[in-house]
């Protein structure tokens, strides 16, 4: 390598670590919550990544692995595939207008806060679901459970979506 190749692949590594440091500052400085005066008092704008993040970390990790599991670790009727993607898509929904809601000041303070705390009811049923599909092989018992587990999601999924 003569001394122009690592000059150039030098310069070429400093400007990519650039380029990175500059998008991560840019970032944060972009995800800087904005107050919005509202009839409950200010709301702190929230950027949906941190909802995402705070309010629905797992069930969208499901929404990534439900079907590839189900295929390696066990066999689930399609119907209940269909009835998970479904509650999966409608809670997504929701939880964009809750963000979209809340920094628009058409959700309060309160409504957020009970909507936090449906997802994470929801949250949990997913990391459970995820549990049971992360087996090689589960019992009868366990399948059941399953089936049980699925139905109570697509119930919550709804419930959000009626508040």
């Amino acid at each position: 390598m003569t001394k122009n190749s690592k000059v150039v692949a030098i310069v070429g590594i400093l400007a990519v670590v650039f380029a990175i440091v500059i998008y991560f500052v840019w970032d944060l400085a972009l995800r800087r919550p904005a107050a919005v005066a509202c009839s409950d008092g200010s709301h702190y704008s929230i950027d949906i990544r941190d909802f995402t993040t705070n309010y629905w970390a797992y069930s969208a990790k499901l929404e990534a692995s439900v079907a590839d599991r189900a295929k390696t670790a066990v066999q689930l009727d399609p119907k209940m595939l269909t009835q998970v993607s479904e509650a999966l898509q409608e809670a997504n929904e929701f939880r964009k207008y809750t963000v979209a809601g809340y920094n628009s000041c058409a959700i309060t303070k309160v409504q957020y806060a009970q909507f936090g705390t449906r997802f994470h009811t929801l949250d949990g049923v997913a990391r459970e679901i995820d549990s049971l599909l992360a087996k090689p092989s589960i019992s009868q018992e366990e399948s059941a459970r399953l089936g049980e587990l699925i139905r109570q999601y697509g119930d919550l999924a709804r419930q959000l979506g009626s508040h």
